[in-house]
């Protein structure tokens, strides 16, 4: 099985892209459930946050490029030719690698970030209520919220918290220099409103206003730091008496244009209005800049903010990536081990089938033998079965991490005909006689039947760890 990912980041492309991709929960899982339909995919997990949308996928085979990618065009606003110079595509060992140091928040705008393991668990969560995920992304998933906690357990790479929420009230901060006088409206009451609220208090920010669609959960922040909730349907009126301006929901289009800001900068005889969009798809109309004295900043603009808090944390990400690299290993080692595994079942099956046959055959022959004594003819066969099987089993099972492990599993399918493509019907003119060991209990359609069902690709519900 093969794993691979399709994505649109921040580095790759701006927000007015990314926002084309940005699904919610209900689209992650429409999107999951539509490839995992598909023929060449067996699982599939989709994660989309405000700096990135990205497709997990396994299958058997790849590359699985254009699934993914019609797929995600097929639940969002974007079409190929908006998304062609923006996408990326990795495959197996690059492609765990990428998720790893994305659960690390090696990847992310704000290096260190704490976020992001969260919304990987949650889209996990989506994508294992849709019934998408199996063996492969199971594992792979659970492994990498291990991984990211590996990370910020061993480095520094998490230290003093920074976050898209902190780095917009620190730019806030870099314009008015002390925010313990100036008056804030945060629209929205999620997460990310929530990180901006537990900011500005941080900042001495004491006069704060929370709108929400649903007011009771403006009510229940506002409460919960001392602000005050006002009404959702009044923003313009809340919107003419406050110094900054934090936007985080999730309307998915923009709930402010720039008609209506031209009405509040005339209601506040245009005294300058500073803005911040953290949200994606925006909240904010980007026209609003060309409106007088209104100053709007979307996310891609906190990385000049973001670029000047790195400090020792690119030296911390150094290690991390020597951490990644390590787990990426000990997981491409599993996903070796999970290749040999069918096939060293089937070596086992081959093995007992024979025995079988031929102590049945012998047994025929043997008809005064007492119960006890069949029972000890039968134990000896087993036994000496287990002795001529076990060596290359354990020996494939060791080496099932590195490469010769897959080569001698692949070897030990060929020679032993554990697939039935060599074989020949018993009792032909060129085939072996039906007396033969080799061709005993193996030539039946229901042995072969069974062969191939326990050949093929693992079923997507079970975990294996």
């Amino acid at each position: 099985m093969h794993i691979a990912v399709l994505g649109v980041n921040h580095k790759t492309a701006c927000v007015a892209v990314r926002e084309q991709v940005a699904l919610n929960d209900d689209g992650c899982q429409n999107l999951a459930r539509t490839l995992v339909d598909n023929p060449g995919v067996g699982e599939a997990v989709v994660v989309s946050t405000c700096n990135r949308t990205e497709v997990y996928v396994s299958g058997p085979q790849l590359p699985i490029r254009d699934v993914a990618l019609d797929g995600l065009c097929a639940v969002s606003s974007a079409c190929r030719e908006d998304l062609h110079e923006s996408i990326y595509y990795l495959e197996d060992r690059e492609a765990v690698t990428h998720l790893f140091s994305v659960a690390s928040s090696l990847d992310s705008m704000v290096l260190g970030e704490a976020q992001i393991l969260h919304q990987l668990k949650s889209a996990y969560q989506v994508a294992e209520d849709a019934g998408a995920t199996g063996v492969i992304l199971n594992k792979l998933l659970r492994r990498s919220f291990e991984v990211g906690k590996r990370v910020r357990t061993e480095t520094k790479i998490g230290e003093s918290s920074l976050s898209v929420a902190s780095v917009s009230v620190d730019l806030a901060g870099s314009v008015f220099g002390d925010l313990a006088g100036r008056s804030v409206l945060v629209i929205g009451a999620g997460e990310m409103a929530e990180l901006v609220v537990t900011h500005l208090r941080a900042h001495g920010v004491h006069r704060f206003r929370v709108a929400n669609r649903t007011f009771e959960r403006a009510v229940e922040l506002a409460e919960r730091f001392g602000g005050d909730a006002v009404r959702y349907e009044a923003l313009e009126e809340h919107l003419a008496g406050v110094d900054i301006v934090i936007s985080s929901t999730a309307a998915g289009r923009p709930i402010i244009m720039r008609a209506d800001l031209e009405r509040v900068m005339r209601r506040r005889k245009n005294r300058p209005l500073f803005l911040i969009d953290i949200a994606v798809p925006r909240d904010l109309d980007p026209a609003i800049n060309k409106v007088y004295n209104a100053y709007l900043y979307d996310i891609d603009d906190l990385q000049e903010v973001v670029n000047s808090n790195l400090g020792d944390r690119r030296r911390e990400a150094t290690l991390a990536r020597t951490i990644v690299e390590e787990e990426v290993s000990a997981f491409q080692g599993w996903l070796q081990t999970l290749l040999v595994v069918p096939i060293l079942v089937s070596f086992r099956e081959w093995a007992t089938e024979v025995k079988d046959g031929e102590l049945e055959k012998f047994l025929a022959k043997m008809p005064d033998l007492s119960d006890d004594e069949r029972k000890k003819v039968g134990a000896l066969a087993h036994a000496i079965v287990n002795k001529l099987v076990h060596p290359p089993t354990a020996r494939i099972k060791d080496m099932a991490g590195d490469e010769d492990g897959c080569r001698y599993a692949e070897a030990l399918r060929v020679l032993f005909d554990l697939d039935g493509s060599a074989r020949v019907t018993a009792g032909s003119p060129s085939g072996p006689t039906s007396d033969s060991p080799t061709t005993t209990g193996l030539h039946g359609a229901a042995h072969r039947d069974r062969t191939s069902a326990g050949a093929a690709a693992p079923a997507r519900r079970p975990d294996i760890h």
